[in-house]
């Protein structure tokens, strides 16, 4: 999977209409998308037309693509079945892959679920309200049939960052309720999006968008991972806020390699934290290091140093899965008071890691262990490694030097 896309919604938020405005922005057909989304009156009730108008636009200072889905329509109040029915059989007209389809599907689909779970209906008889207006349905399967053309349906990995949802009062069918909408906060709950409050007191992210994000199984991560760009999109919300541009930013590419293929080595990306301390005992250090490890750090490491007035330190230094870095940076601050955390992103170069178990027979009794694998892309074995929780083990149960122990697996895996 070389093929990479971004969504940046941490300051503007996330709708279906920025997002298909963003994609169109990137270059996808737009005649494809129009096409597909004028086939929407022939599956939807009360639904006598749509439009759909695309314009460039500013806002703050940024150039972006702006889309208005105009429906004619007499009912915008439908049920859950109605909607799904509708999506699903437009879907089945169109000549895209099926990846795209059950994509379009699965952004209604999430819509539904999240609207039933709010009032308590069942899914089929669920009222959809402004949720249940074609310009939704012209959203989901103008973005299905958008990243079908830009070559983002199939065998692309998605990233995401934080989502800003806004904040104050929006006033709707159901009265007037803080910012963000019910629909918003359940998909997020349900998928455990990162959220971001504000930056400004408006609805940011519509359950569309967040739907979207949803959809598209999106790791999220506050920075960028390793990508050759090929593109930028902007696609612009309705609003336009003085002191922030109100885009959507989508950013295509292929993932930048290291050349590690060309040496049988798995390429990919890695956080780097790392703090000075100097005012810390060593059991608050070996405590730090064990929560970390709870908290999803690939690995620890504790450097001496002589830091500022020639006070003796540490560097503690964490390597992180993108996506955990600020949970981890968070846990540094907590666990050892420091004012700062340095955070690295970075390329690595990786052998395949596997977990094998194996037994060994000592004295009369055979004991399981496990060992730690490490092959190349061709499959070639370049270490093994006995778990040396498991050395210990055997070692006392046996009531053998450790030392013995050790040196009779590693005979065996040698001549394995």
């Amino acid at each position: 999977m070389s093929k990479i896309a971004f969504i940046d919604c941490q300051a503007a938020g996330v709708s279906g209409d920025m997002f298909l405005g963003a994609l169109l922005d990137l270059g996808a057909n737009q005649d494809k998308v129009t096409s597909a989304i004028e086939l929407i009156p022939k599956f939807l009730n009360s639904c006598k037309g749509i439009k759909m108008i695309i314009n460039k636009t500013n806002r703050c200072g940024l150039t972006a693509t702006e889309v208005r889905i105009l429906p004619d329509e007499t009912e915008k109040e439908r049920t859950g079945k109605d909607f799904l029915d509708a999506v699903t059989a437009c879907t089945k007209e169109l000549e895209i892959s099926e990846e795209a389809k059950e994509f379009a599907v699965k952004i209604v689909k999430t819509i539904v679920e999240a609207e039933s779970k709010v009032h308590g209906e069942n899914f089929d008889y669920t009222h959809l309200h402004e949720a249940g207006s074609a310009d939704t349905l012209a959203d989901a399967i103008g973005s299905a049939v958008a990243c079908e053309d830009l070559g983002l349906m199939k065998n692309c990995q998605w990233y995401c960052t934080p989502i800003a949802l806004g904040g104050g009062q929006v006033t709707f069918s159901h009265g007037t309720l803080s910012i963000p909408p019910p629909a918003v906060l359940e998909i997020a709950k349900k998928n455990n999006f990162p959220i971001l409050g504000g930056p400004v007191e408006s609805e940011l992210t519509t359950p569309t968008g967040a739907s979207i994000i949803s959809s598209l199984g999106v790791i999220f991560s506050n920075f960028f991972p390793n990508i050759k760009i090929a593109g930028v999109g902007y696609g612009a919300g309705m609003k336009d806020f003085p002191n922030l541009p109100n885009v959507l930013r989508i950013v295509k590419g292929e993932k930048h390699t290291q050349n590690g293929e060309s040496y049988n080595l798995i390429e990919d990306s890695v956080v780097v934290l790392e703090t000075n301390i100097d005012d810390l005992s060593g059991e608050i250090i070996g405590q730090t290091i064990d929560v970390l490890f709870e908290k999803g750090a690939k690995d620890v490491s504790v450097i001496p140093v002589i830091t500022k007035k020639g006070r003796p330190g540490q560097i503690i230094k964490v390597i992180s899965n993108p996506e955990d870095a600020q949970k981890l940076a968070r846990t540094l601050i907590d666990e050892t008071g420091s004012l700062g955390v340095r955070l690295t992103s970075t390329p690595r170069l990786i052998l395949k890691r596997e977990m094998n178990t194996t037994s060994i027979s000592v004295g009369n009794k055979s004991y399981d262990l496990r060992i730690k694998i490490a092959r190349d892309t061709s499959g070639k074995i370049i270490q093994m490694k006995p778990e040396f929780e498991d050395l210990k083990r055997i070692a006392k149960e046996t009531n053998l030097p450790l030392r013995y122990i050790v040196a009779k697996v590693l005979k065996k895996l040698n001549e394995t």
